[in-house]
This record gives C-alpha cells, structure tokens and sequence, in this order.
C-alpha cells in the first residue's frame, strides 16, 4: 500500500487496521468486529496519544463500521466464520502489506509507540 493511499484513510480507519495487524501477529485472524473491538480498547488505555486519534473512545458499532468501510475500500479482506451455534459471522484479515501500514503509521507521533508494540508482538 502506498503512503499517499493510506493518508485517504481517517485515523479511526488507521487505528483500526493497526489493530487488526495486533490480531495477525497473535494468530488471531480472521478477526471478529469483538476482537478488534477489545485490541482497540487495550491500546487506547496503555497509549495515551491514541486518544488523540479516538475522542470518546472506541465502541463495537464504530469498529463494526470501520472494518465494513476498510473491506469495502479493500484494504481488509471479509471472510465468513461460524459461531458455536453455526450462524456465520463476517471476519476480517488485512489485504494490503503490513510493513507499509507499520511504517506510514510509525511517522504520525500519535500512532508511533502503538507501531513499536506491535511490531514487538510478532512470533
């Protein structure tokens, strides 16, 4: 992904693919709208700068919107998951180059310490 094609995405859009990329590394994807929900919620409390990018935090029907918006712009790649009752749930996993994400991000102060932490969550 391009740097100027990422500069398009609001930082709420940002934060969210930031976390999505958290999920990856952990092995957690495709990530449900609830995972992606509760990384969001872990890094607003342990970076303060992110509250910058998030007034009034983050809530699961904005994490919903955004995944369907960064899907739609095919930045994330919807899949279908089944929960234990057999209903199918949308998924999502990045489509587009994590390291261009991570270095176009690392250079807006606001996301930097949360690129550092989770760059240092890869296996």
């Amino acid at each position: 992904m391009a740097n100027a094609d990422l500069e398009a995405v609001d930082p709420l859009h940002r934060f969210v693919l930031l976390s999505v990329i958290e999920l990856r590394h952990r092995e957690d994807v495709p990530a449900h709208s609830f995972d992606v929900t509760r990384v969001c919620e872990d890094m607003l409390d342990e970076f303060d700068e992110l509250a910058a990018v998030l007034p009034g935090g983050i809530t699961r029907q904005r994490t919903i919107t955004a995944l369907t918006e960064l899907e739609e712009a095919d930045l994330l790649d919807k899949q279908k998951t089944k929960s234990p009752t057999g209903k199918g749930r949308p998924a999502y996993a990045l489509d587009i180059d994590e390291v261009g994400v991570l270095a176009a991000l690392e250079d807006d102060d606001r996301f930097a310490d949360a690129v550092e932490h989770v760059r240092e969550t890869r296996s």
